[in-house]
């Protein structure tokens, strides 16, 4: 039962938080900014936001920086939405998960388009 509502807070939280970037936070270095997943520890005391860039052109220091100075806001917004115990201390993680599958993918269609060109010349 625990394991079942720390996840459903976990999910709540994350749609909650991906909430705030769209429609509240007015800070242009985290408008970009989306949210993976949201894992807390299991007393709450802490929530590791995990977080990926929407773009190119986005500098991962700056997003950081957007995302510290914004803290306090989203932690006081956590703390008056919902009903809980304890507000865990809120802490950014970026999440490197997209761009490696990103890369791998790349990867991949590069080895596709090589192996392409030789068949090709291969064939003619």
């Amino acid at each position: 039962m625990k394991d079942k509502y720390k996840a459903r807070m976990e999910e709540q939280l994350a749609r909650f938080i991906a909430e705030l970037f769209l429609r509240k936070l007015k800070d242009p270095r985290v408008a970009n900014v989306t949210v993976q997943k949201v894992k807390a520890a299991d007393d709450f005391s802490t929530a590791k936001i995990y977080y990926n860039m929407i773009g190119e052109d986005n500098d991962i220091e700056d997003v950081r920086a957007g995302l510290e100075s914004s803290r306090s806001f989203i932690w006081n917004e956590i703390k008056n939405h919902f009903r809980l115990r304890k507000i865990p201390e809120l802490i950014f993680v970026y999440d490197v998960s997209l761009d490696r599958a990103m890369k791998i993918e790349s990867i991949i269609d590069e080895i596709h388009k090589e192996g392409g060109e030789e068949e090709d010349g291969e064939i003619e």
